[in-house]
């Protein structure tokens, strides 16, 4: 990543492709006469539809002057990452064109390696519903945990063992407290 990071910032351009579970849905195969945004909102559809599978970035430097590859064309150094869309809570649903697998598996690609060793990513929406979900449960435990100290209680227990336990340790604590309360008090070493 700090390779990649360190090309794109001194690249002369940038070049990115990407591959999907799928490529055309009826009504989205372009036209020669398809305006721009035409084919934009077919293609916006489509990538919409199907899921992400590969990013690839490829940047494109020309080389130092004095090298070994000056007065050669421009260098290209080409970044490939499986990628998946990160599955909320209730999972989430991949489309697979057959047709785009097959295509896909004859480059190479491999799906249990997609599906084991890929990069998550969110969309922006549902980005900002799971820091709105961690938001809502951080202020909520915050709010259960101000409740708990101002009755005097630091932790609740849920089984009841565990309310025994806890019990038995803060009586132990409270005689341990009024004992070197006593102690000291007197100027009895602890």
């Amino acid at each position: 990543a700090a390779a990649l990071e360190a090309l794109l910032a001194t690249a002369e351009f940038v070049a990115v492709d990407a591959e999907f579970t799928g490529i055309k849905l009826p009504g989205t195969v372009p036209q020669d006469h398809d305006s721009t945004q035409a084919r934009y909102t077919k293609m916006r559809r489509v990538a919409s539809e199907f899921s992400l599978v590969q990013l690839g970035i490829c940047t494109f430097h020309r080389p130092p002057p004095g090298g070994a590859a000056a007065g050669s064309a421009l260098q290209a150094r080409p970044f490939n990452f499986f990628v998946r869309r990160a599955a909320p809570r209730g999972g989430d649903k991949v489309v697979l064109d057959c047709s785009t697998a097959e295509f896909l598996r004859g480059q190479g690609i491999d799906f249990n390696r997609w599906l084991d060793h890929s990069v998550p990513y969110r969309s922006t929406a549902d980005a900002a519903a799971a820091a709105a979900a961690v938001r809502q449960r951080v202020a909520a435990q915050a709010e259960a945990d101000a409740e708990r100290r101002a009755q005097g209680r630091v932790f609740s227990p849920s089984r009841p063992a565990e309310a025994a336990f806890v019990n038995e340790a803060m009586e132990r604590v409270a005689a341990w407290v009024a004992r070197a309360r006593t102690q000291h008090a007197s100027g009895a070493p602890p």
